[in-house]
């Protein structure tokens, strides 16, 4: 399920005092991602002007500006492109009426929206090449909250959220399938203080002993796993099938359990280095072996998004994953 039908409903067409920006918009503009982008963005600092939504109406909407720019930069429009737009925004947000009726109404129909977003228990956040898989199901079992899964000849990878509603960690669990266990592993970001833009690389996923091109320990933040243990966990995206191990589609499955894995958790203060890059690009985890380093790539995509998706209280119980930095 997209997150993208269900946000929009907080950010649907411009109000009157935003009549100036969309209209020359919608004219000058002949693609489908700029306008959503700089809708949004429009609502976010018209929010932060006038405090116009709660709290989780207001994350949910900054949620949705995020993968509608995420979406428009996959598209190949870039940040320079959408600035011009973006200062238009948020120009006619500082110059609008917080009490317009027209206004308000967009907040009426947001906090509905809003309402039946909520509901949503799972979503999928695909790039095209891969997905951010999240669940905001508020029981307290220890589960990915946000996971992106990698299986191929090589190994089986989990990463991204895992644990309870109050604690949970930024981990990483694999299993190689040689055999290979790794001592120590740590998480490679692009500095974007040192290189102002990031290699999108479109080869295959896989376990590499060579780094990644673009990265190095002069242009990376590097963030070192606290620990290793050892778990059982799902390694692979759940499949729905029948008693006897089929798909719906008719491929044989069999039975589908957790794994045995190595657990790496690494400190959630990486999130915000991740915040700064292009959806596009990847963070690398290194691990350190007996016979050398090897190297994992995991796609940016729609993780921050993901984040303040989960992060979300449940609609009934207002309980909400602990997030917290």
């Amino acid at each position: 399920m997209n997150l993208r039908p269900h946000v929009k409903k907080l950010v649907l067409a411009a109000a009157a005092a935003t009549a100036c920006i969309t209209a020359p918009l919608v004219a000058r503009t002949a693609d489908d991602y700029t306008l959503p982008v700089v809708k949004r963005w429009f609502m976010v600092q018209a929010d932060a002007r006038c405090h116009l939504l709660d709290a989780p109406t207001s994350q949910a909407l900054k949620a949705g500006y995020l993968q509608a720019r995420n979406d428009a930069l996959r598209a190949g429009l870039s940040m320079a492109y959408l600035a011009p737009w973006l200062e238009k925004a948020k120009a006619a947000a500082d110059q609008s009426d917080c009490a317009a009726p027209s206004l308000m109404a967009e907040v009426n129909t947001a906090e509905g929206g809003f309402r039946r977003f909520m509901a949503v228990p799972h979503l999928e956040l695909a790039s095209g090449r891969t997905q951010w898989q999240a669940n905001r199901a508020y029981g307290d079992d220890q589960v990915w909250r946000l996971v992106q899964y990698q299986n191929t000849d090589q190994a089986d990878m989990a990463f991204g959220l895992y644990g309870g509603l109050h604690q949970n960690r930024f981990s990483l669990m694999a299993r190689f399938k040689d055999g290979t266990r790794p001592y120590s592993a740590r998480l490679l970001v692009r500095n974007t203080d040192i290189l102002t833009s990031g290699m999108i690389n479109r080869a295959p996923y896989s376990i590499s002993d060579t780094l990644p091109v673009g990265f190095s320990d002069y242009s990376s933040l590097s963030f070192m796993a606290s620990g290793i243990s050892e778990v059982t966990t799902d390694l692979r995206p759940a499949v729905k099938t029948n008693i006897a191990g089929f798909t719906l589609t008719g491929n044989y499955v069999g039975t589908q359990a957790p794994e045995a894995a190595q657990r790496f958790d690494f400190p959630s203060r990486a999130w915000l280095a991740i915040a700064k890059l292009d959806p596009r690009e990847d963070i690398v985890v290194e691990f350190s072996t007996d016979n050398g380093p090897l190297y994992a790539r995991f796609e940016v995509g729609d993780f921050i998004t993901g984040l303040s998706y989960v992060a979300l209280p449940a609609p009934y119980t207002h309980n909400q994953v602990n997030t917290r930095l």
